[in-house]
């Protein structure tokens, strides 16, 4: 067979069906209530909650004043960059083939702006669901012509010692990326000044490369919260050292809590990398663009590393903090058993001569009295120094 039959049987051959097609839109009759369906299943599908220690972003019903927020449009190539102003979606321009299309839309709780969205791009209302739901799972789903993926935005909260969570989804096809957020944020700025400034490889590639440069911010803030992390372990260390206290064994419960956290939403990442990189699941990213998520795989890898190492160490601190509190208690233990055994013969010989018996030639001694004080002093001497030979305390 040459070469161009075999090219020609290959873009022939049957394709594999996808998660679009299993639900197609336009059978799509009652939207409201394929989000409720949504709604549901993520509620009863949520493993593990967030731990109390994090801080959750407002939702719709605590934030009604982020509605209306307007997005962030960019279209851009190499040469030109454009920030249209807009009064609806519907009037973005059309893109050209050489150009990239970027939504950034910094807020989920205004459902029309979601909804023209959708109707814009031809979203999936299932995904739009997903976007509303703040309670999703870190999840990479494959469409016939683009993909969306939800990730955990965890960072360090500014002027404090808490950490933040949020979702943040994107959803990509050929030339247009679309990212949501629950609440306006600056994490992004730095790439839109790389952009504007035409600084770096942004400009010059295709919308892959943008989806990296966003997915790699991200993967920074988790490794600025386990910088965080390492810093209060060392100070759970150091009190462990020091003293023993309840409030201590209380903090390393939390961080090992959030530990768990960090671990079920970031160990997905490295089959969704993975995933991304597989030709046979999508056409969107480019050959050139595999070799840095490569690189961003490396850095999963190094943030679930580091959790692990946590995590373990955090269990060794437990179990130190169960074996200091038992030594202790064997200290108290063996006190207690020296003074008793200490005072097992004195009681003895207190004992027999509180009998109140009429023979008996001590109680008529002179020194009776005074002899038996000194037999009872000279037998605690020599049980002590016994003891003390014996290294028993």
């Amino acid at each position: 067979m040459s070469l161009h039959s075999a090219v020609k049987l290959l873009e022939h051959r049957p394709r594999k069906q996808t998660k679009a097609e299993y639900i197609p839109y336009e059978y799509t009759k009652d939207e409201d209530q394929l989000r409720e369906r949504s709604r549901t299943i993520n509620r009863h599908g949520t493993s593990i909650s967030i731990p109390p220690t994090l801080l959750r972003q407002a939702t719709c019903e605590r934030a009604p004043s982020y509605v209306g927020v307007k997005p962030t449009i960019l279209i851009y190539n190499s040469d030109t960059l454009e920030t249209p102003l807009y009064t609806a979606i519907k009037d973005i321009r059309a893109i050209r083939s050489d150009e990239c299309l970027w939504i950034d839309v910094p807020v989920t709780q205004d459902e029309a702006l979601l909804t023209s969205i959708s109707e814009r791009f031809k979203i999936h209302p299932l995904v739009i669901a997903d976007i509303e739901t703040t309670e999703q799972r870190t999840k990479l789903d494959v469409f016939e012509d683009a993909f969306f993926l939800v990730l955990k935005l965890i960072y360090p909260t500014r002027g404090t010692d808490e950490t933040s969570i949020d979702q943040i989804c994107f959803y990509m096809k050929e030339n247009i990326l679309i990212t949501f957020q629950q609440k306006p944020k600056e994490i992004f700025d730095p790439i839109k000044n790389r952009i504007c400034q035409n600084r770096g490889r942004i400009r010059k590639s295709k919308i892959d490369y943008l989806f990296y440069s966003l997915f790699d911010t991200i993967v920074e803030r988790y490794m600025d919260v386990l910088d965080g992390v390492g810093i209060k372990i060392e100070a759970i260390e150091h009190n462990l050292m020091e003293k023993l206290s309840r409030d201590t064994l209380a903090s390393i419960y939390e961080l090992k809590r959030e530990m768990l956290f960090f671990r079920g939403s970031i160990v997905p990442l490295k089959e969704i990398i993975i995933k991304l990189q597989k030709e046979e699941e999508t056409q969107i990213i480019q050959e050139g663009t595999i070799i840095y998520l490569k690189d961003l795989y490396d850095h999963v890898v190094q943030v679930n590393d580091t959790i692990d190492a946590y995590r373990e160490m955090l269990a060794s601190f437990i179990d130190f903090y169960m074996m200091i509190n038992s030594n202790g208690m064997n200290e108290v233990m063996k006190t207690l058993t020296i003074i008793s055994t200490i005072f097992i013969p004195l009681t003895f010989i207190v004992g027999v001569y509180g009998m109140n018996f009429d023979n008996m030639p001590e109680i008529h001694w002179k020194y009776g009295y005074m002899g038996v004080l000194v037999c009872m002093v000279t037998l605690t001497i020599i049980m002590l120094s016994c003891f003390k030979k014996k290294k028993w305390f």
